[in-house]
Formats: C-alpha cells, structure tokens, sequence
C-alpha cells in the first residue's frame, strides 16, 4: 500500500499543540499587559512553554521539565525559543510575572474558538421556552495547596498544618464548554463576594446554587433585567403573596407555583426593603427530594423552572474534566503569582483541547484525547490527523529497524 504522506509531520506534536495557539493572539496579551519588559531574562511565551509541558505531562518539579525540554536538542525551535531558560529564571518568573498576562490570554482565546465551543445535544429551546445561549451557570470548586500560601478555608487541623487553597469561580454559558469568565481567590473568599466581580448581560439568565445567596443582588438584576434561578435556603424567610395555577400536573414534579415576598436589609439606604420573586416548589419524581426554586421568571413554565436549575450541574464535569487532566496537584511553584499561573494555563489548555474536540467530532473521549500527546509529545505523528484517522498509521510500509540492546554491566556476564 502506499504510505500516507500526511501521517507525519516535520514538527513534533508538542510543537503541533503549541502552535494552535495564534502568536498575534499571545503577542497582543504581553503587549497588553506589558509582562515582558520587567523580565528579560525569560519571555512569556517561555514561560508559557514550560509551564504547559508541566501542566500537561504532570510533572511534579521545574528540574523534570527542564531535562525532558533538553532531550529536544536544537528542536526547541519548533516550540518557538531559541534556548531552554534555566530552572532559577523560570522559578523567578513564576514568583515575579503577574499571572494575569494568562488570564488576558486565555479569554482571547475564548472569543477566537467560541465558535467550536458549543454543544451539539443543546440545539432545541429548554422545555421550548429558553435559549441556552440565554444560560449562564456558574459555581465556585476549590483546589487544595499543600502550603498554607492562600488562606484556607474550614477548621485547622488537629496536627495543626493547615494547607493552603485557592478558589476558583468560574461561569459558563450552558451552549458551551469552557467557563467564560474565572476569577481566583483564596479559599476562604466568600461566595457571596464573587457576585461583585462579575457582570451580566440585560436578558441573561443567571443560574447558580444557594451558596451565592443574595437577596440585594435579586434586587439589583431584577431593576436591571437580569433573570435568575437557584434555590432557597432551608431557613429562608418569605411572605406569600399569592398562589399561581398549576399549568403543569403533578406527576412532573412541580407542586406549587407561588409569588413571594424576600426582605433584606440595604446598607446603602440604612433601611428594610423587599423583592418579590416567584417560587417553585418540586419534588424529584425519581429521587423523592424536594426543592424549592426562587426567580424574577414569571412568565415562563414551572417546569420550564426547574429544567433551568437541572441544568446547572453541567459545571460540575467541567471542574473534574480539568482536575483530572492537567496537573492542579503539584504545583511548581509556592508563590502566589506561580500557583495562578499554573491554574490559568490548565484551564488554558482545557480550552485548546476542548476546541480540537469538537473539530474531531468527539471521536474519542477527552481523557484519551489529552493524554495520547502526553505521552507522546515528541513524536512526529500527526496528532489531529491521528485523531480524525487513526487507521491511518497501519498503512505504513513495513520498515526493517536494527535491534539494539545496551548492555549497562559489561563485567557482569549476561549484561
């Protein structure tokens, strides 16, 4: 047969990934942020280079980085440096370069591959009603330090060595699947405060659990025409104002349709104010648990309701998709700035990938598609060839490869 000319490439595939990263993109971000004019020692995209390797190989140490970079010899070129940066000037960079260069870069990179991004289960409207481009969920997950560098949250310890966590809050919209907005904060940061961070569309639906409970904020979207949908907290205290019909029959769940009164004290006015907001009383038909969703929706379906809060744990993959992919557990770095560069280019790569995922047409589930080049960084097999065709290597010609065994005791006989 004959041999597939396109099966490999001249570059290997961690140069291959790399350069699906757009450089005009990059270079806007540094020049931006203006992150390389106090380091002139290692370039950003040095450091990108070799936190990415880290990031995606799982490396636990800067020294493991810098001998497997070295094993490329002059091929570095093809990850666009010129020299390996020692381990010293990468340290200093990751204590010194403000992480927020990655973060300009990683939401670039967003609108640049938003098109490859959405979800192909999610065409239709939720219950016919709702647009899930309309649907912006978000949720806070933790990821835990073994140095006490962000403060953490909960009790100390009994052995009195609390370790260190930083939080990351993250938004997505429901038709996609990368966050579109992230902010770090340590881990004591209160939910409640993320709110102040981040900004809403007029329209958008905002669905989100009841850690982030806040009834001025209720207020403020509702002045401003931004919906929302969560849960009431157990101890919540309302005021029923009035009881609606029943469109849906009991048998979906939903058990009460009621207009109800939330009071809150506001700092700003020193005095008791009120919203009103609907309240949806369900009960999982499957499990048996009951939940009692509060929104500013009054027009829409009950069920419609409580299809939109369903829908809010499509984040809870995402935050175990990127955990278990690229390396939070060991971070090469015990600085601040270092820690949330080391988050940013994971979720930086999550992005990549998730876009190549969706070029591929899902083929392969996204574990094997990370970790095929993990494993693989310095072959020269077409990695995304490989993944649309990976019947594509069997129809090489057969090549005839000396065998070599080195023998590492000479005096010893049998070697």
């Amino acid at each position: 047969m004959n041999k597939d000319t396109k099966a490999y490439l001249g570059i290997p595939i961690l140069g291959q990934l790399l350069s699906l990263f757009p450089r005009s993109i990059f270079n806007d971000s540094v020049t931006e942020s203006d992150s390389d004019s106090a380091h002139r020692t290692v370039s950003t995209w040095a450091q990108f280079v070799y936190i990415s390797y880290g990031v995606l190989t799982g490396s636990s140490s800067l020294r493991e980085i810098y001998k497997n970079l070295e094993m490329l010899g002059d091929r570095i070129s093809h990850l666009g440096l010129s020299e390996i940066p020692a381990r010293s000037s990468i340290s200093d960079a990751n204590r010194s370069r403000e992480s927020a260069v990655f973060g300009l870069f990683y939401m670039k990179l967003y609108k640049h591959f938003k098109g490859y991004l959405s979800d192909s289960y999610l065409k239709g409207l939720i219950n016919g009603e709702v647009s899930p481009s309309q649907v912006h969920i978000f949720d806070s997950t933790t990821i835990s330090l073994f140095k006490d560098i962000f403060k953490n949250t909960g009790r100390t310890p009994k052995n009195g060595q609390a370790k260190g966590g930083i939080k990351a809050f993250t938004k997505i919209i429901l038709g996609e699947r990368v966050p579109n907005f992230i902010c770090l904060k340590a881990a004591a940061t209160n939910e409640k405060l993320f709110l102040k961070s981040m900004e809403l569309a007029k329209g958008t639906i905002a669905v989100f659990d009841k850690g982030f409970q806040k009834f001025t904020q209720y207020a403020e979207w509702t002045q401003a025409g931004v919906f929302f949908v969560t849960l009431l907290n157990e101890n919540g205290k309302f005021k029923i104002l009035k009881i609606n019909p029943l469109e849906e029959i009991r048998e979906d769940g939903v058990i009460q349709d009621a207009q109800i009164e939330l009071s809150f004290y506001s700092k700003e006015e020193k005095q008791r104010k009120t919203v009103e907001v609907r309240m949806i009383a369900y009960i999982d038909p499957i499990t048996g648990e009951r939940f009692a969703f509060i929104t500013n929706l009054f027009t829409l379906k009950a069920m419609t309701i409580s299809l939109l809060y369903k829908n809010r744990w499509v984040i809870e993959p995402l935050f175990r998709q990127i955990k278990q992919n690229f390396e939070l557990t060991y971070f090469l770095s015990d600085s601040q700035e270092g820690i949330k560069t080391q988050i940013w280019i994971a979720m930086i790569l999550n992005l990549i990938f998730t876009a190549v995922y969706k070029m591929i047409g899902e083929a392969l589930d996204f574990s094997t598609m990370v970790k095929l080049p993990a494993k693989n960084l310095y072959s020269y097999v077409n990695y995304i060839r490989f993944l649309k065709k990976p019947e594509m290597l069997k129809r090489q010609n057969p090549q005839n490869h000396q065998k070599v065994q080195y023998n590492l005791f000479p005096k010893i006989d049998g070697g």
